[in-house]
């Protein structure tokens, strides 16, 4: 195995040479999730909507629970309401029928039709409205799939310290460019419009319409904006000044960015929104979460097979390559959600994915939604 490339088999050695064969410890701090490795990382934010509590909600309106009280009410009020409609009959049994009327636009419905499922799709997204029938067709046959291999733009990483706002913001502005250049051609060849997403750098808190609060970077695609937390750069970079804490860094900022990227490219092919409905759709919280992995998982593989369409001119040999794997190995699976949903995948899963898109560099091979339960666990 050369070093431009990886193995995704569980246990096998890192590529690139390291000093004394072992697994990088980063300022002598072992990585996050790993044995012996400090506290767990707040919840991952690689998603584009969270829902009450830090939860992963990938669209749909929050799913609602009907306690004892309110159901109680509302059986208390039905009763009611069949009460005062038997004595306004009885009353008026002889009044003449009026016909209802409706406002501009307004159309009348059978008091027995079915209620119909609010739609939280933005106006204009595909796959928004529709059945769950219509947006599994999408997700697993979409013509994304059949855009073929993606070529190079020659993208090349800043040689820039990420110390400072500045820094970090000029090192993802460069990727975004990138980003935005290489699946370009790619969104378009799927017969899908593409649209360059916006970027909004934040530190501290940040409200947008998916989340009133966030523990790191996310997409949010009700207005299509990558929402990117550059003090946790600063604080990576500035942990140690070793040549593995600073690949760990920039290798962090890279993989982010080209995850968040990735939902939006799912976004723009109508995949996240398809894939949205199935999971408010799913009939069970195991349901649900396992679409919630597909998507994810997708969105990882997507990443990575941009970044190994330009490894070559973005430098990732050696220990960037290394600590890259590793990363992915170790940084971003639901172990390290300690007690938390199962909503991303496991360190395996990642492991797989992220190998499949940076060794084909073939959107087809990104494809979850087609994947047995096992490869999305």
């Amino acid at each position: 195995m050369s070093d431009q490339d990886w193995s995704a088999s569980p246990g096998a050695p890192p590529p690139g040479p390291m000093p004394d064969g072992s697994i990088p410890i980063y300022a002598s701090y072992p990585l996050p999730g790993t044995p012996g490795g400090g506290p767990a990382l707040p919840q991952v934010g690689w998603g584009p909507e969270f829902g009450s509590g830090g939860r992963i909600r990938h669209g749909g309106p929050p799913r609602k629970r009907r306690t004892g009280l309110l159901a109680g009410l509302l059986l208390l009020g039905g009763v009611g309401a069949l009460v005062v409609i038997t004595a306004l009959t009885l009353r008026s049994g002889d009044a003449p029928t009026v016909a209802p009327s409706y406002g501009p636009g307004a159309a009348p419905t059978s008091a027995t039709a079915a209620p119909t499922e609010p739609d939280d799709s933005p106006p204009g997204t595909p796959g928004g409205p529709g059945t769950s029938q219509d947006s599994a067709a999408i997700v697993r046959t979409d013509g994304f799939y059949r855009s073929g291999v993606q070529k190079t733009v020659n993208c090349r990483e800043p040689q820039i310290a990420l110390s400072t706002a500045g820094a970090v913001q000029t090192y993802y502005a460069n990727l975004i460019g990138c980003l935005n250049r290489a699946w370009t051609p790619v969104v378009r060849a799927g017969q899908d419009q593409y649209a360059a997403p916006r970027v909004l750098f934040w530190a501290g808190t940040v409200l947008s319409p998916c989340t009133s609060s966030s523990p790191t970077s996310f997409y949010c695609s009700a207005n299509r904006t990558l929402y990117l937390k550059f003090e946790d750069d600063i604080k990576l970079w500035n942990r140690a000044s070793d040549d593995a804490n600073r690949s760990f860094s920039r290798m962090w900022a890279t993989y982010t960015a080209g995850h968040e990227f990735g939902h939006h490219i799912q976004q723009l092919a109508g995949i996240l929104p398809a894939a949205a409905r199935l999971e408010y759709d799913a009939p069970d919280l195991d349901a649900r979460l396992e679409v919630s992995r597909r998507i994810e998982l997708q969105a990882s593989c997507l990443g990575a097979a941009f970044m190994g369409a330009n490894q070559a001119s973005y430098g990732i040999t050696g220990l960037d390559l290394t600590i890259y794997r590793r990363y992915v190995e170790a940084q971003t699976g639901d172990e390290n959600n300690r007690g938390g949903p199962r909503d991303h995948g496991a360190r395996t899963s990642h492991q797989y994915w992220t190998a499949q898109g940076f060794n084909t560099v073939n959107s087809a091979s990104c494809n979850t939604f087609t994947a047995s339960a096992s490869k999305v666990s």
